[in-house]
């Protein structure tokens, strides 16, 4: 076994480099909605229905049902962010805390502009891969191996797309948080987590399995034009706090899950994943809270399978996702900011209480169905629905991750190519969705409000072998 880990953890650190750049995520908050191309095609449904190597990321127990099978494929995902101000004011929204904490920034004055619009986020178009395998040991045990991404959040907004929104300002160059200071600076960032699942599964009897899994976890970050926040820094000097490059660091969880095959119409399957506990990111300590700590959160994953005829089956899950573990994601903004101007540098960027996202705990619903057309042509269909993270009080911090996304609808196949290989597809539409904080914005400068949205398309490709 401990070979078996070195070879898989070599493999991990190689594909993390190619893999790691184009990480983002088809989103309930930062998570993928689905793991593995046939789960995708039913909105990520499936703990109780193993088809494929990819069901050891939503339920370890799952592996030993499918046999011995390889299952590699990618995705082309295309999110849309993007933020609206509006505002009677001459201060451009993320001037915020410029006006208000910054007193020397270059805040433009006497423009006529009312400061309203919309500015979207660029690079919107990302392949990611995914890997799995799964081999039997015997005919009631097997070891596994999955590779892929666990989360991600990107947003880029350059200063060139609020120029029209700036007015006569523009020429000093300021974009969104003020982060601009020449017409080329960008404001945003980009995380990416890959998760390397190490797993074995036994059947403990004929109808009941259980597995567990060693997640082995790397994460990359980097801010670019938040240095606005720097009087917000706990420690008072934010040489840590955006424009430090992308920096990598590891973690590792566990995940441990069941499944009982009740009869020949009826399985129940349910997944714990442990909070993936990463290092800190030191070169952004006066970002997150904890001196640098963004862990991933745990969720619990729990299933049913029907068949009710022969040739359709039906899926229903329901997830649970407790952003409320990780303090860098659910710490309140506005209050947190308010006790940080008070004096109270706990509260503040980086502190051990410092400013987080907000987001509230997920619980996702996903239902999805499939009808094996002919013996060699299964068609999918399915959809999510769950209440999105974000508060309207936390608007202006998330407008570096809008991730608002509440509803899926997908559509997927698996065709049989012949006895030992398939390929499957999934289309995945997340209609826009938005939140926005209709009050006079805290911090933002004078702003009537901010709204974040955000909408997504995917397309994924999976090839199955058998053995």
């Amino acid at each position: 076994m401990n070979s078996i880990i070195m070879r898989h953890s070599t493999l991990f650190i190689a594909a993390a480099g190619f893999i790691l750049p184009n990480l983002t995520h088809a989103t309930n908050g930062y998570l993928s909605h689905g793991y593995g191309t046939i789960s995708k095609g039913l909105a990520g449904a499936g703990v109780a229905l193993p088809q494929d190597a990819m069901i050891s990321a939503s339920n370890v127990a799952g592996a030993v049902w499918v046999g011995q099978r390889m299952d590699i494929g990618a995705s082309l995902f295309v999110p849309h962010r993007e933020y609206t101000q509006r505002s009677s004011t001459n201060q451009f929204p993320q001037e915020a805390i410029a006006a208000q904490m910054a007193p020397s920034w270059p805040v433009p004055v006497g423009s006529n502009s009312d400061y309203t619009g919309t500015v979207e986020s660029e690079k919107d178009l990302f392949l990611i891969p995914h890997f799995a395998y799964t081999h039997p040991l015997n005919d009631i045990s097997a070891i596994g191996v999955s590779l892929y991404g666990n989360g991600g959040m990107n947003t880029t907004y350059n200063s060139h797309d609020t120029t029209r929104l700036l007015g006569t300002a523009a020429t000093n160059g300021l974009g969104t948080y003020g982060g601009a200071t020449t017409g080329t600076a960008t404001a945003g960032v980009d995380l990416a987590q890959l998760a390397l699942n190490l797993n074995y599964s036994q059947k403990l009897t004929d109808q009941f399995s259980f597995g567990a899994g060693l997640i082995l976890a790397y994460q990359q970050f980097k801010a670019k034009g938040l240095m606005l926040f720097g009087r917000m820094a706990a420690d008072g000097n934010p040489d840590a706090l955006s424009n430090n490059g992308r920096e990598g660091v590891f973690g590792w969880g566990a995940q441990i899950g069941g499944l009982w095959k009740l009869n020949d119409q009826w399985s129940f399957g349910a997944a714990y994943q442990t909070r993936i506990d990463f290092n800190a990111f030191d070169e952004y300590a006066d970002l997150f809270a904890e001196g640098g700590d963004l862990d991933a959160p745990p969720f619990l994953n729990v299933g049913l399978a029907f068949k009710p005829r022969h040739d359709v089956t039906l899926a229903f899950d329901v997830q649970h996702i407790w952003y409320s573990d990780v303090d860098a994601l659910a710490n309140p903004m506005t209050n947190n900011l308010m006790l940080c101007m008070a004096g109270q540098t706990q509260y503040c960027l980086g502190g051990d209480k410092g400013v987080g996202f907000g987001w509230r705990d997920m619980t996702i619903f996903k239902l999805g169905t499939q009808w094996e057309l002919t013996s060699d042509l299964t068609l999918r269909a399915g959809y999510s629905y769950g209440k999105q993270p974000v508060p309207e009080e936390g608007v202006m911090f998330n407008v570096l991750a809008p991730a608002v996304i509440e509803q899926h609808f997908t559509l997927g196949m698996t065709k049989q190519l012949n006895r030992s290989t398939d390929i499957s597809l999934a289309a995945m539409y997340a209609p826009e969705n938005d939140v926005t904080c209709g009050c006079k914005v805290p911090f933002s400068g004078g702003a009537d409000s901010i709204r974040i949205a955000m909408s997504q398309w995917e397309l994924e490709m999976n090839f199955g072998f058998k053995w």
